[in-house]
Formats: C-alpha cells, structure tokens, sequence
C-alpha cells in the first residue's frame, strides 16, 4: 500500500506538470501571434518560411494540448478517488472523536 505521502507528492508533480504545460502553451499562443503578423506583413521566400513555421507551431500546440488531456484523462480519477478517501476518512475520525467524548462525558457522570 502506498503512503500518504506518496499521493501528496504525486498530486503536487502532476500539479506542477499541468502549470508546466499551460505555460509552455501560452508562450506557444504568443509566439504564434507574432509570426502570424509577421506573415501577414512579409512577402516572396520569407512570406512562405514564416507560414510553414506557423504550421509547426500549431502543430507544437496541439501535441501540447494532446499531452495535457492525457494526463488530465489520467490524474482526474485518482484526484477524485482520493478525494473521496479523505472525504470518509475525515467523516470516520469525525465520529471517533464525538464517540470518544461522549464516552468520556458518560464516564465523568457517574
């Protein structure tokens, strides 16, 4: 069985991963916008690079965006599931706790 530990660690990675690739995306988006305006103002032989460079990017983006659906296809399960752990656990220490001081009352009283 894994350790608490572990999952904290392995959210707080895949966390990181996800800032990571919005990241890299946004500075994908704004180096496209660049190079689609400089297409557009370009002419002849570099008119041409700049829109097969423009067709890469895209093509960067999506593999980018591919890659976060796979590990949000991933990690979303075991968030969830992990979740409902804490949520039981949380519910089951919850009533050790009013067992355990209304037993504790109960015994004061006699």
């Amino acid at each position: 069985m894994k350790s608490r530990m572990d999952v904290g660690v392995r959210v707080r990675i895949a966390s990181g991963k996800l800032r990571e690739y919005g990241g890299r995306l946004k500075e994908l988006e704004g180096r496209l916008k660049v190079i689609h305006g400089q297409a557009r103002d370009a002419s002849g032989r570099g008119r041409l690079q700049l829109e097969r460079l423009e067709r890469q990017l895209r093509a960067t983006i999506d593999s980018t965006l591919k890659s976060l659906d796979g590990v949000m296809r991933n990690l979303e399960p075991r968030v969830r599931r992990s979740l409902d752990q804490t949520k039981a656990f949380t519910r089951g220490l919850r009533a050790g706790i009013t067992a355990g001081a209304a037993a504790y009352r109960q015994s004061r009283r006699k």
